[in-house]
This record gives structure tokens, C-alpha cells and sequence, in this order.
């Protein structure tokens, strides 16, 4: 008797080697048709294999808190791989949920969402509260605290994390220079594990970045600038990326981009080589090059390659990147006009223009055109002209700027240049914002890779709304 062909002849093994080579629809999709399809799709080898080829080989940014591959079981793999599908789909124009609000008694000062958009650090005076997202996605979800530290004054804190995403904090005073910096591991047991305490630093801490902690020394009267010490080696030396008073003005951000740190200040952006930290004493480090804004920029101020950092453990598969030569985008507020976003692009030299003029930073910065929202019915609803207060990117390009009570998102697309060029950069959305924040609301933190944002409602009140509702493929 002649028999059909069919799919159910074939044993497990061959099955699994057939579902490795589908696509996310159609795993999900043939799942549906027989309990024996349902259980091999639920397989750790098969989501493996997905989340490597959708995932990172795509270079999306990748959900959730960094882990080694080998130990995220099936369902996690799945519940990434559909998530990152799903923000790649339907962003920017996400409509957002509240998962999780939590309302405080205490005053909260700052809110900060560490890369993984599962670990959240308030704020409350010389108080630092670690707290953990916990439930089922999806489901019902709740702030979890699991743990406190208190600062040995009574000096309002202020918390920087790690912008390269390993879950590495440092804690030092908010408003007063020369005071005590503690860093942090949030992965280490128990919570809040401390790494290395100074009793005493310069000036005040302006971030942390892989082994280094960053202090602003810019109220020295000298003009300071951005300091450097290895808290990792735990040394005394430092290394001054010096600024030019006159010049340059009031320190704004910093940024590691092509082998270098990219000092962002009121007037220019100078590029530093990436320095090694003396033992004892002050080294001071040249600039390798200045680029001079068109026009003045404040505070706040956001950095993108629109390239995501993939998966930072040893274990993941090893793509080629997506751009060879990347460029990096500077998104910030105009000093004499708030009420719109100043862009400016380093973009990598021609050859041409390398040869003639050889650099160890081949780039040069140009302006791009501005952001400033607002649509039709904005006059009458008094939101045109409101100040932007708040720039939070990722390096993948997804981000969010509040204008008064409008939120609106941005992703990464191609952006014509002069000269026929093309590089990727941020654009964000236009027309009327898909989200409002209420008046009152202090501050905003973002996870690109859960589409997630945290942000203080009057002081004392934390909400959660991230854009994680899955889509049936």
C-alpha cells in the first residue's frame, strides 16, 4: 500500500534539525497543529538556534538581562527571541501599558533602569534602594526590593551605571565635590555587592564605563575636566582628560566610540585616546582632536552608533558587524532653544580626505537637521514650545525624548549626508506623541532591547510602562 509522505514519519531527530532551519512565524505556527509539533517546539535546541539567527546575527537588540547562553533555559530563549521580534516590528508607534506602579512615601530623587530592563535603582536622599520587576510577562508583575545601601553622610545620592551593560553601579555624592564613591555589583550575592570604596575622591562622579570611574573636576579652579581613576585595579593614580574654560564650557557627557572617550561639553566635542591609569599621581592626556558645534548645547545630552552591543558574553556565536565603519550620532538640547533637539553626526573620513589628512581619529562632525515636534492642534492644546527635559538612546538607536508632557520614541534609519551619503542615525517620530506623561513627572531611565521605560511621578510615585504585549506572528 502506497504510503503519503508526510512530516509525522519522520523521527524526533530529523524533526528538530527540520525546526531549526524555520522562521519564528512558522515555528509558532506549526506548534499549533499536533501535540507531538507543540513539544518539539518547546525544545531549548530549537529556540538556541533562533535566538542566534534572528537575534544576534541580525543584531537586534538583544532583550533582558545579560547572561551566559548556556544557562537560559527554553522558555527564556522563546520569550527573547518573539520580544525582539516584536519591538523590531512595531517600533516606534508601540502604544505603551503600565506593568508595574508603585507608590512611595519617601521622596525619590532619581531613577535609574539598568540594562535588562528587569533591575531598578531608586534614589531617596543618601538612600539606595535596589529593586527587581518580578512575575510572568505577560502577566501580573510587581516591584520587588531586594535590597538598601545608605550613604555614610547625609548627602543626597547619586547613581551612574555602567553604559556598557554589566551590571557594574557606582554611588557618589549628588551636589557636593571631594567626597566618598563607592562601586557596585548588582550580580554578585548578596544585593549590592561592594567592589571598591574611596573614602575620598575629586570632584563628583560623572559616570562609570568597563574599569574606569568617571569624576567631573570642572569646579577646580585650574578648569579641571574629566577625571579618571581604575577602580578595578583599585590605584590611586588618575588621568586628567583636560578642558579648555574659555572654550569648551561646562562638562555634559562622555561616550567610548572608536578606540577612544568622546568628551561631550558645552561648545565642542574633543576625542581622548583611551588612557592607562598611572598608580600614583596625575597624567595628563591630549586631546587628539576637537570638533566645534554649529551651536551651544546643554545638558541633556545622548550618544548613539544606532548599532546595538549584541551579547556581551563569551559564549554567544560570533557575527560580522553590521556596519564596518559605524557612525556616532550626538542628541541634545540647544542651549538657547529648549524647546527642540540638536543633532550633530561624526562620520567616518573618505578615503581620500584620510590620506590627505592622517588621523588616529578619522572623523569629522557634521550638523543635521533639528528635531522639533509638535503637529496641528498643539497651539490650542499648549504643548508647542515645551522644553525637552529628558534624552534617553540606546546604542541600537531606539530612544525617547520628553517635550513637557509629550513622550516621543525614535529609531534608527538611513540618513542622507552631503556628498550622496548615507549613514544610519536616530529619527524620531512625528506627529502627534503616542504617550503623555503627567505634569510632575521628574525624571525618565530606558531599556532598549525590552522597549521599557521607568519614570518618578511627583517625586514619589515609580511606573513602569514598557511596550513587551507580544504579537501573534
Amino acid at each position: 500500500m502506497h504510503r503519503t509522505p508526510s512530516l509525522d514519519n519522520l523521527v524526533d531527530d530529523i524533526l528538530l534539525q527540520i525546526f531549526q532551519t524555520l522562521s519564528v512565524q512558522e515555528i509558532l505556527a506549526l506548534r499549533q497543529t499536533s501535540k507531538r509539533y507543540y513539544l518539539l517546539s518547546k525544545l531549548r535546541s530549537v529556540w538556541y538556534v533562533a535566538f542566534c539567527t534572528e537575534v544576534l546575527a541580525r543584531h537586534l537588540p538583544p532583550p533582558g538581562p545579560s547572561r551566559a547562553l548556556r544557562a537560559l533555559h527554553s522558555a527564556d530563549l522563546e520569550y527573547r527571541t518573539v520580544l525582539a521580534l516584536s519591538l523590531e516590528k512595531r517600533w516606534p508607534r508601540s502604544p505603551p501599558k503600565v506593568i508595574v506602579s508603585s507608590r512611595k512615601r519617601e521622596t525619590v530623587d532619581q531613577i535609574l533602569l539598568i540594562p535588562g530592563g528587569t533591575q531598578v535603582l531608586s534614589v531617596h536622599g543618601n538612600k539606595v534602594v535596589y529593586w527587581l520587576i518580578s512575575g510572568q510577562p505577560g502577566g501580573t508583575q510587581k516591584l520587588q526590593k531586594v535590597g538598601e545601601w545608605s550613604s555614610p553622610s547625609d548627602d543626597t545620592c547619586r547613581v551612574v551605571k555602567d553604559i556598557d551593560g554589566q551590571e557594574i553601579i557606582a554611588i557618589g555624592c549628588r551636589d557636593k565635590p571631594n567626597k566618598h564613591a563607592t562601586v557596585f555589583s548588582l550580580t554578585l550575592k548578596p544585593a549590592l555587592s561592594k567592589l571598591c570604596d574611596y573614602s575620598l575622591i575629586p570632584g563628583t562622579v560623572a559616570g562609570i564605563s568597563r574599569h574606569l570611574l568617571f569624576l567631573d573636576t570642572t569646579s577646580e579652579q585650574d578648569g579641571g575636566g574629566l577625571e579618571l581613576l581604575d577602580w578595578h585595579a583599585q590605584t590611586e593614580g588618575t588621568a586628567l582628560l583636560p578642558r579648555i574654560p574659555d572654550l569648551f564650557g561646562p562638562f555634559l557627557g562622555f561616550v567610548h566610540f572608536s578606540d577612544h572617550i568622546l568628551v561631550a561639553w558645552e561648545t565642542c566635542i574633543s576625542a581622548f585616546p583611551v588612557p592607562d591609569i598611572p598608580a600614583q599621581g596625575r597624567m595628563v592626556i591630549p586631546h587628539t582632536k576637537v570638533f566645534m558645534y554649529s551651536e551651544h548645547i546643554s545638558s541633556p545630552v545622548a550618544f548613539t552608533t544606532c548599532v546595538p552591543r549584541g551579547w556581551p558574553c563569551t559564549d554567544a556565536p560570533a557575527y560580522p558587524p553590521s556596519q564596518e565603519t559605524p557612525s556616532l550620532t550626538i542628541v541634545a538640547r540647544p542651549k538657547d532653544k529648549l524647546g527642540r533637539i540638536a543633532l550633530s553626526m561624526l562620520i567616518p573620513l573618505g578615503n581620500d580626505d584620510d590620506s590627505k589628512h592622517p588621523s588616529s581619529f578619522p572623523y569629522r562632525l557634521l550638523r543635521l537637521s533639528p528635531f522639533v515636534p509638535g503637529v496641528l492642534g498643539d497651539i490650542d492644546r499648549g504643548l508647542r514650545g515645551q522644553e525637552c527635559t529628558q534624552i534617553c538612546m540606546g546604542s541600537s538607536g531606539r530612544g525617547l525624548c520628553v517635550f513637557g508632557r509629550e513622550v516621543r520614541l525614535c529609531g534608527p534609519s538611513l540618513v542622507y549626508m552631503p556628498r550622496c551619503e548615507m549613514q544610519f542615525g536616530p529619527t524620531f517620530e512625528t506627529g502627534k506623541a503616542i504617550y503623555e506623561i503627567e505634569a510632575g513627572d521628574d525624571s525618565v531611565d530606558f531599556d532598549e532591547g525590552m522597549g521599557r521605560t521607568f519614570k518618578i511621578r511627583g517625586g514619589n510615585d515609580i511606573s513602569g510602562f514598557p511596550d513587551d504585549v507580544l504579537e501573534d506572528f
